[in-house]
């Protein structure tokens, strides 16, 4: 666990009215930072709420770093009402990371929604400190309809292949993120090689362990939800393991896990 002087907001931007981006002042956090590590940051300044809320790290630049959410709670809505200057205590960053791809493999990563954060987070620092071509990541972003374009836009600004799905069909391919995939898959993908990284919703994930066991696949999932402590000791998070009667910590163990290990 790693303790850090307050986290200072230095920008705040209501991307949809349910939809925050906050970018804090954190040095020790932007420097260790890697894909698919989160935060556990208390959103006030009593014990109410009395629990941290886990956010995914979206990008660390210089001495900051950001989260990307979506206002669904209490806790969260005091995140999002946050003004500049407003200092947060933050433990962090907490959590395994992703594995990179061998160099004759594409990066395919899927997201539900604003389960994008560490897929791009992963995207850049690939492009970016391991020197892959965008090309060689596939981006496919599943959201609601056409209103929410802007959760893919700074994936778009890497320049790699971006391919939506929505619900209603207002964009892209009418239908979900999984779907599509099997769709890109059987039309040009098959005979290549590729590793596939996804965070989103619980069902979206599960459905995608599926497709790429099926597949054989290598596939890691950034596990979202719940994690009353984040450092491992209530056991509130726990996921079972395929194989045999055990359980992991999203917290501790994860967030990032190969689909073949873990029962959703």
């Amino acid at each position: 666990m790693i303790f850090n002087p307050p986290v200072e907001l230095v920008e705040k931007e209501m991307l949809l009215p349910d939809l925050c981006r906050l970018k804090l002042h954190a040095p020790l956090i932007a420097k260790r930072a890697l894909p698919g590590n989160f935060v556990q940051i208390k959103v006030s300044d009593s014990l109410d709420p009395v629990f941290r809320r886990p956010m995914s790290i979206h990008n660390c630049e210089d001495e900051t770093f950001e989260m990307v959410f979506r206002v669904i709670g209490r806790g969260t809505q005091l995140l999002a009402e946050a003004l500049p200057g407003r200092k947060f205590d933050c433990l962090g960053p907490l959590g395994n990371t992703f594995e990179i791809p061998e160099t004759d493999e594409t990066a395919v990563m899927i997201a539900g929604g604003v389960g994008l954060p560490p897929l791009y987070f992963l995207s850049r620092f690939l492009i970016e400190r391991h020197r892959i071509e965008p090309s060689r990541v596939l981006f496919l972003l599943g959201i609601r309809d056409k209103t929410e374009l802007i959760v893919g836009a700074d994936a778009e600004k890497l320049g790699v292949e971006m391919k939506y799905s929505t619900d209603d069909g207002t964009h892209g391919f009418h239908g979900f993120v999984t779907a599509l995939f099997e769709d890109i898959y059987a039309r040009r993908l098959r005979n290549s090689k590729m590793r596939v990284y996804s965070c989103g919703p619980t069902p979206m994930m599960q459905a995608l362990s599926r497709i790429a066991l099926s597949f054989k696949l290598p596939c890691q999932l950034s596990l979202e939800g719940a994690m009353p402590c984040g450092v491992g000791t209530c056991l509130g998070c726990a996921v079972k393991l395929r194989a045999k009667d055990e359980y992991l910590r999203v917290c501790q163990e994860g967030p990032v896990f190969n689909a073949e290990e873990i029962e959703l």
